[in-house]
């Protein structure tokens, strides 16, 4: 149980940072000259071309990492998933190290998680062995998913999103995690949402520091993206395409390049690190040496083409808070 007790406090840290306008003494929390002091910029590598797919694999190669690190493999147009280091460490000195994957609400409902009407929420379908899940706000609204993954710089780490059809009203959407232990696909979630549109979207790699206390700002994070196949019902198609961004903050301490071990783009945020003319901000880059990349195995497909999962027998939301201020019965007499 300490292990679970970690990821709940993790949990609850990464919730802690405030998604709103204004805090305390009337200044924008997101105001660029604020982020520039507490934070490194979010970096992304946008994957091209664009394909509106159903299912996403991605690998990943963390190079560098820091205490309050979020490194997404993909975030399409509903969620995300991806690996973290959490500003946690074991009794050992370890880091605690995590795997999440979150689906949005159907409609955005500012950001109290229990704003969303139960028919507009993500619901849970299914969620793996080891994982915990629960609703989040403070960036839109939905459902999150979180397990201990004990990653490690310079290993490849494989996710897998799937979107399928749930009627003509809903959509599944599951993501996956490949254990190098077990050496299996292994469910991180499943959530059923309003099939407001149909499509993973445009899918993106991030890198983010969500530390935010003024110090992170000064550890380099490091990643390398690919492969990247996106599945559609006429096959496997390969990102060789990478288009470089960055989030608001003014810092310029990022940096983006080709990883000529590895043979994909790499990026990079925080520490003394910089640009390099060959790929900057806003630019696009296609893979300068293309060797043969098979697409994913037979494993892959059979998720992909899996039935759909049982949906879990649970309870109707209740939220304590909200139900101690409803108003009470009067009292019989």
């Amino acid at each position: 149980m300490k292990g679970l007790t970690y990821l709940l406090l993790g949990a609850a840290l990464l919730g802690a940072v405030p998604r709103v306008s204004a805090v305390a003494g009337g200044d924008d929390y997101w105001a660029p000259e604020r982020m520039a002091a507490r934070e490194c910029p979010s970096v992304h590598l946008k994957y091209l071309p664009s394909v509106e797919s159903d299912a996403c694999y991605q690998e990943m190669t963390v190079e560098a990492s820091a205490p309050g690190t979020y490194f997404a493999c993909n975030n399409f147009s509903c969620g995300y998933i991806g690996i973290q280091q959490l500003p946690l460490w074991y009794p050992d000195g370890r880091p605690v190290r995590v795997a999440i994957f979150s689906v949005w609400d159907a409609a955005s409902s500012g950001d109290d998680p229990h704003a969303a009407p139960e028919s507009e929420r993500a619901l849970l379908v299914q969620r793996g062995e080891g994982v915990e899940t629960e609703r989040f706000g403070g960036e839109g609204t939905g459902g999150k998913s979180m397990r201990l993954f004990d990653w490690k710089e310079g290993e490849a780490v494989r996710t897998l999103v799937i979107e399928k059809a749930d009627g003509p009203d809903f959509r599944r959407l599951a993501g996956y995690l490949f254990n190098p232990e077990t050496q299996r696909w292994e469910l991180m979630s499943c959530w059923r949402i309003q099939a407001l549109r149909r499509g993973l979207g445009d899918c993106c790699g991030f890198v983010e520091d969500f530390a935010r206390n003024g110090e992170s700002r000064f550890h380099e994070r490091r990643a390398t993206y690919g492969p990247v196949w996106r599945h559609t019902p006429q096959g496997w198609s390969l990102a060789t395409e990478f288009a470089a961004s960055k989030n608001q903050n003014p810092n310029t301490n990022v940096n983006f390049r080709f990883n000529a071990k590895l043979g994909w783009f790499s990026m990079a945020t925080g520490g003394a690190i910089a640009e390099e003319p060959a790929f900057r901000v806003g630019m696009r880059r296609e893979l300068p040496v293309m060797h043969k990349v098979l697409p994913p195995g037979e494993d892959v497909t059979a998720l992909i083409e899996a039935p759909l999962m049982p949906l879990l027998q649970q309870p109707r939301f209740r939220d304590p808070r909200r139900e101690q201020m409803l108003p009470k019965p009067p009292a019989a007499s």
